[in-house]
Formats: C-alpha cells, structure tokens, sequence
C-alpha cells in the first residue's frame, strides 16, 4: 500500500506538471515588460497555483490508495475511484461560492459531520464523506486564489489525479486474490518461525535456570508471537472465498483445515513446551524436547518426528517414574509436535531448494490427477465459508464490537443509557470536536487554524472507542512535536533544491505509511516532514511556522479529547464487556459442537466444516477482544487492572482449550455408550448454564421500565425466587464420563477431549471470578427440584 501510494502520487505530480506546463491552466500571465516586484508577485502566484494543481491530484491518489483494499474485485475497485472524485468535486464548488468566513467555517463542520454519517453505507459513504470534507476544505481556502469561473480547470485537475492513480494501480498493482494470498503466506511463514525459534530459546532459558516460570516480559513475547500468528491464519482465512486465491493442488477447505491444524500444533507446542519447562522431567525427556524445537526451528522434519516418536516410546517405558500428569503434557507436546511435522510436509513451508523466506505454500503435488485446477478448486470450495471479515484487508479489531457497543444500553447513567449507531455517536461527536477546533484555533491563528481542525478530525478517523480516540490524540502531539524538530532540520540541510525536497517528501510519506500499522505517531511524524518541505516551496517556512503548527496541533487534540469525554462517550469498559461476552458464546458454541461430536460422531451439527468455523468464530472474537482491551492496558491500576489482565489470561487459555477440544473431538473413533452419552448431556447442560450465567451478569442491565414489568410478572408467577447468578463447575461430570471409559481408550483422542472439556471449565469459572460472578463446585449446589 506505501508503495502504490507514492507512486500514484509522484506519477501524479508529474502529470499535473506537465498539464499545468502544456495548457497555462490557472496561471496568469506575466507583462512583458512588467516591474520586477510584479513579476516576482506573479510568479509567486503562479507558484502557488501549480501547487495547488499537484495538491488536488495528490489528494485522490492518497485517499483512492487507501480505499482499493477495501475492495476484492477490479471492477469494484474501479467503480470506487470513478466515484471519488464526484463528492469532492461538489464541495469543492460549494466551498469556492460561500464567501462569507463565519458560513464557511460553520460549513466545514456540518459537512464532516454528515459525510462522517455517511459510514453508515460503507466504504463508498466513507471514503465519499472523508472527500467530501475535503472539497469543502479545499473550496474554502483556494478561493482567495482562483474563482467559480476556473471550476473547470479544477475539474480536469482533479480528473487527472484520478486517472494517475487508475493508471499506476491497475497497471502495477492490479488486484491478483493469488498474490494477496502468497503474501500473507509469506507472513504466516516468517511468524511461524520467528514464534518457533522463541518457544526454543524460552523453553532453554527456563530449564537451565530452574525457575517455575519464565520472565514477564518474555511471556508477553510470546504470546504477541502467537496473537500475529493467529493475525496472519485469520487473514489468509478471509481470503480463500475467492476460488483465484486457492493455490493449485489444494481446496478452500483442505487449505483451511491444514492451516488451522498447523497453527494449533504450533500454539501446542509453545504452550506444552513452557509447561513442561517448569517441571522436574529426567534428562532424555528434556533432552527430548529441546531437539524437537530444535527441529522446528531448523525446519528438520526428520528431527521432528523422530523426536516425537521417542518421546512416545519415553512415555511407555517410564510413565510411572514420570508421574500421569507429566506423561499426558509429553503426550500432547509429541501429538502437536508430530501435527506440526505432518502440517509443515504437507506445505513444503521449507522446501530444499527454496529459501525459507521465499515461499510458505507452493504447489503440493498432492492432485496428480490432471484435474483442471479451477475446476479443482470451485469444488472444493463447496461448503466453505470463511469466517473472518477485512477491512481495507486487515481484520477490524475493534469496529464491529465498538458498534454492537453503541447500539445496546451501557451502565445506569444517562448518558450511558443513549443507544445510537456507531456513525451516527461518531457523526455528533466529529461535528462537535471539529466545530469547537474550528473556534480554538482561529482564536489561535487566523490563517493557520486548519491544523487544529485536521488534529481533531484525525482523533476520529480509525478510532472507535474513547480509550483509541484519546490514545491517538497523544500520538497525534507526540508525532507532530518529533516531526517538527525532524522537519525543522531536514528544511535547512534541504534548502530550495528541489529534487531533494521531492526525495525527503516520498521517502518520509513512504515511511510514515509503512509504519502506520505499527503506531500513528509515525504517519504524523511523516505528514510534518512532508509539510515542512511544502512550506520551503512555498517560501513559507520558518521555525516559528512549525511552532505555531504543533500549538494549533496541541488545540484540536484538546478539543477532541474534551468531546471525547463529555459527548456521549463510548468508554472502553463498555465495549470491553461487549467483547467479553461476545468472547464466552463464541467458546460456548464451539463446546456445544464438539459435544454434540462426541456423543455422536456423524452428527451433521458437529460436522468438521461448523467445528472449523466456530473455532474461526472463537479467534475472531479474541482478535477484537485484544483490540478492545489493548487501549486500557496502560493507564490502568489496583484492582480493575488486575481484573483486565486476568480476564485476558483466561480468555488465552479458554481459546486453546478450545481448539484443543475441536481436534480431539473431531477425530472419529468408537461411539460411547449410553450411559457415558447420558452423563455428557448432564456436563454438556451444566456448562451451558454456567456460561449463561457469566453472558447474561455481562449484559446490560435492563431498563428500569422492563424491570417493573418483570417484578409484576414474578409476583403474579408461583412466587419462586430467581436463582442467583452463578458459575457450577461440571468439570467433575466430565471426569465421571473419562473415568468410565474403557482402559484401552485411555490417553486416547476422546479421554483428551474430556479432558479438554475439564480445563475449558477451569479457564471459564476462572473468567467468572473476575466477572464478578460466584463459582460455585457442583457437590455444593442444592439439588433441583
């Protein structure tokens, strides 16, 4: 995405140059035998008309280079840059007709305010509001230089921009759903091995120093490892719809299943090999270990698996002397070890005659048959659909869950208890924040105001709760004060060498693009930059210029932050609670199907496609539980902090519970009997109690109207008293099930999938405790009449 967006915009400039060179579009001319201070006035003007040419193309080649991702096809994306230039074309002949100030300004207010609405129809309404706002920007400011009489002039600029960015994206980067694929498979490989060669050194550094955990720090390495491993599964999950994207030799669902097996073996192996780090295993066991994550590391499938096997034959020969508790981690680390090898085959991820960071899958071979491979993987495709939804092909983090937060009530304050769509709380928000900006800067600067107004408008773009929003006006100050000093230094060792300022403008936009995912500070340290060398063209620039810009800068932060917190707030632990919840159904479902797997392996609701896709449905929810929760992580203290952070440690078990449980369960063996089925419906109907009861103590509260109604309902009922909310551990019916089973089925697939289903009910009682909801052992609870 940098990189076709500063093309599109050097190819840009360059057309507009030219353009403006060929026809004299806007320029005036200059007298003969004018004085020199008039030429010079002119020429200035003239400059400054140039300028505004590039701007306008630039503008589009920007805004059209982030919004392509938003769409799969080409015709699609197309559609969308046609589109673009058509709202801020119409703003922009408003802004240049409106001549009085005091209209103006309030003009740029309603107008984000309504495109900002305008989300409510999707990327188009977005990207359409975000460029209607700056048609309206642009009008108003440019109007001093050119009149309603050069709309014309502008239009083709504008249209020139547009067909700049057409040219350089659909002839160099043309939407290839294969190629999105290979890179994200690419990304998937090198997280792979970078979480491979961590769980190595991990799993050394904590056996050799006895300890009976490994350092803070080195854990949340770790699990930031796995959380951009599961990204990168995710992402590539979002893309397997698209029959172009499937890689020849596979299906959609053959792909899906191998990956979400490999990533599960993988998180295995991290989690078995830390546990097993902090337990006293004899020498040939550690020894064991560490050549099999060597092996990993080393992309050594020989070492894999005959590491794996070994352990096994360990197992059998010395399970006594072990213990059964270490036996069954050694069990489940070899069992991860040996899918993993099987996963990493199957993908040639580190082929012999590949570089391991040149390809992840390539073509398998696994289909000699000749097939088409289209028509190979149309078919496979039957039956798959991904989970996973992309914005701008990234996953949402924490968009949806924010708006499923807008529209249901919160606590028991008033505010709190506004339910509106997410467009429109950030639509009153925007206009509010933007509008006061519009009034703290022009107090601050007459001439200069604008940078308040950008700051406070960019608190809003990508944030969707108060903790992101005030997060990003920090990072928005933080990067505006780096990018002065940077600016300010750049501009003087530039100077007016024009080739040299283009260079400082591409490679500081290309930077702060590039690492935008990483944190907005960066963008912000690179717009400054770029800006500073707009005001050397324009023969603006001085110290004091980049001063006033961070102050004005500081104003709009301000503003936003005090709407923020005072306009109908969407605070975080709000639709933290959401995320939570949403988190809990998500794992309870999955448990249900794997139930339901268990009791009857040929059930159709516990088919391997569903059991998939609700594990798919599990990561999702955790990716925006992640997304939600990362904003609280540091101002927080006492106890709510150790609330959150607990939370999260259960969550990250529960989801490997999880999919611990789907691959055991999904494996076909012999049915139970009756009695072991009817003891599972018992477990299976008390876990779901229990998570209800967690779900509904997460809920909003209801009404006080609804509660009056349900009082009156009570009493007019059989007078019984509602059961207080609480969690009823089954993991002691699991146990029965597992105990009952035959001797030869012991350390088997369904004795690990019980036993799944008993620490998936420590991780949930466990996320009860800091829900605030008692947990109660099954032998305490008073029998039902």
């Amino acid at each position: 995405m940098a990189v076709e967006i500063v093309l599109a915009i050097g190819v840009v400039l360059v057309a507009e140059w030219l353009f403006v060179r060929a026809t004299g579009a806007l320029q005036v001319p200059v007298p003969p035998h004018a004085p020199a201070t008039m030429a010079a006035q002119l020429w200035m003007l003239n400059h400054a008309l140039l300028v505004i040419a590039m701007m306008l193309g630039a503008i589009l080649a920007m805004i059209g280079g982030f919004g392509v991702g938003m769409f799969g096809s080409a015709r699609a994306q197309l559609g969308l840059l046609l589109y673009l230039p058509l709202p801020m074309l119409a703003m922009l002949a408003v802004g240049l007709t409106v001549h009085v100030r005091v209209v103006s300004l309030a003009l740029l207010a309603i107008v984000l305010a309504i495109g900002t609405y305008c989300r409510r129809f999707g990327p188009p309404g977005f990207m359409g509001g975000m460029l209607a706002f700056m048609g309206a920007f642009l009008g108003f400011f440019i109007q001093a230089y050119v009149s309603m009489s050069d709309f014309g002039w502008l239009t083709a600029e504008i249209l020139i921009g547009t067909a700049g960015t057409i040219a350089v994206h659909f002839a160099l980067f043309p939407p290839r759903a294969e190629a999105a694929v290979r890179r994200m498979q690419r990304s998937y490989g090198a997280r792979a091995r970078a979480l491979a060669s961590e769980v190595a050194e991990l799993f050394e550094a904590t056996s050799r120093s006895g300890t009976s955990a490994a350092p803070p720090a080195e854990e949340r390495r770790l699990q930031r490892q796995l959380l951009r491993l599961n990204e990168a599964a995710l992402l590539i999950d979002a893309q397997l719809n698209h029959p172009a994207a499937v890689p020849a030799g596979w299906s959609a669902a053959a792909l899906h299943q191998q990956l979400f097996n490999a990533e599960v073996s993988l998180s295995n192996v991290a989690r078995f090999a830390q546990a097993l780090a902090r337990r006293p295993l004899p020498a040939p066991g550690a020894a064991l270990i560490v050549a099999a994550l060597t092996g990993i590391r080393d992309a050594d499938l020989t070492a894999v698996f005959d590491s794996a096997s070994r352990i096994r034959k360990l197992i059998e020969d010395r399970c006594a002397e072990i213990g059964p508790d270490d036996c069954i981690l050694l069990q489940r680390f070899a069992t991860s070890v040996t899918d993993l090898g099987t996963a990493l085959r199957a993908f040639r991820l580190y082929p012999a005659s590949v570089p391991p960071d040149d390809t992840v899958f390539v073509n398998t071979g696994l289909d000699d048959t000749g097939l088409d491979n289209t028509r190979r993987n149309n078919a496979g495709n039957e039956g798959f659909q991904p989970q996973v939804t992309t914005f701008g092909g990234w996953l949402p983090g924490s968009a949806f869950i924010a708006g499923a937060a807008s529209q249901e009530r919160g606590g028991n304050g008033l505010i709190e208890r506004i339910r509106l769509a997410p467009y429109a709380r950030i639509a009153i928000q925007m206009g509010i924040a933007v509008g006061g900006a519009i009034i703290a800067g022009d107090a601050l600067s007459g001439r200069r105001f604008y940078w308040a107004v950008i700051a406070a408008f960019i608190t809003f773009m990508g944030a969707n709760t108060a903790g992101e929003q005030l997060r990003k006006s920090v990072f928005r100050v933080a990067g505006t004060v780096i990018g002065v000093i940077a600016g300010a230094v750049l501009a003087h060792l530039v100077g007016d060498v024009v080739w040299l300022q283009i260079v400082v403008v591409m490679v500081s936009l290309f930077l702060g693009l590039y690492l935008f995912r990483i944190n907005y500070t960066f963008m912000t340290i690179g717009i400054t930059v770029m800006v500073s060398q707009l005001y050397v063209e324009l023969d603006e620039f001085s110290n004091s210029l980049l001063l006033l810009r961070l102050a004005e800068t500081a104003v709009g932060a301000g503003v936003a932050v005090l709407t923020v917190l005072l306009v109908l707030p969407l605070h975080v632990g709000r639709v933290a609670r959401v995320a939570a919840r949403q988190q809990l159904e998500a794992l309870a479902d999955l448990a249900d199907r794997c139930l339901d797997r268990l009791a009857d392996p040929d059930s159709a609701v516990g088919s391997d496609l569903e059991l998939r896709a609700a594990a798919r449905r599990v990561d999702v929810a955790y990716q925006a539980l992640v997304a939600v929760v990362w904003p609280m992580r540091t101002p927080l203290f006492g106890r709510l902090a150790a609330r959150v952070a607990g939370f999260m440690a259960t969550a990250v078990a529960a989801r490997h519970y999880a999919h611990n449980l789907l691959l055991d369960a999904s494996t076909r063996y012999a049915e139970l009997d009756q009695c072991a089925i009817d003891a599972l419906a018992v477990a299976r109907r008390q876990l779901a109690e229990s998570v209800g009861a967690v779900t509904a103590a997460l809920a909003p509260a209801p009404a006080a109207d609804a509660v009056d109604v349900a009082g009156e309902a009570g009493e007019a009922g059989s007078g019984a008293e509602q059961p207080a909310r609480q969690y009823v551990r089954s993991a002691s019916l699991f146990e029965r099930v597992a105990d009952a089973l035959p001797a030869h089925l012991l350390m088997s697939r369904p004795h690990l999938a019980l036993r799944d289903l008993q620490l998936l009910d420590g991780a949930l009682a466990e996320a009860a405790r800091w829900a605030d909801v008692p947990v109660t052992d099954l032998d305490t609870v008073p029998a039902k009449r």
